[in-house]
């Protein structure tokens, strides 16, 4: 999940009883403490993570490991500033 108010990322983990459990509050940062990183779309093989930082103008991608942990991919610019959405494939 996307924390727009610090520019964080927090993962969650599914228990046996299907509720949603914090697993780590700040898992992957697109620049702590600055406002703005939203919208996250994890790719169809669940390997990657992106979200988009529409204020900065950057996709950020992270890749996911078996346990969930986050490990940077990359940043990338040019993202339009009136981008309101985010699609992963």
């Amino acid at each position: 999940m996307t924390n727009f108010g610090d520019g964080t990322v927090s993962s969650y983990e599914i228990t046996a009883d299907r509720s949603l459990r914090l697993l780590v509050p700040v898992a992957a940062s697109a620049g702590q403490g600055e406002k703005g990183i939203r919208d996250e779309a994890i790719s169809g093989d669940g390997r990657y993570l992106y979200a988009i930082h529409a204020d900065a103008q950057k996709l950020f991608g992270w890749a996911v490991s078996q346990g969930g942990q986050l490990t940077p991919v990359g940043e990338f610019g040019g993202v339009p500033d009136t981008v309101a959405g985010l699609a992963a494939s």
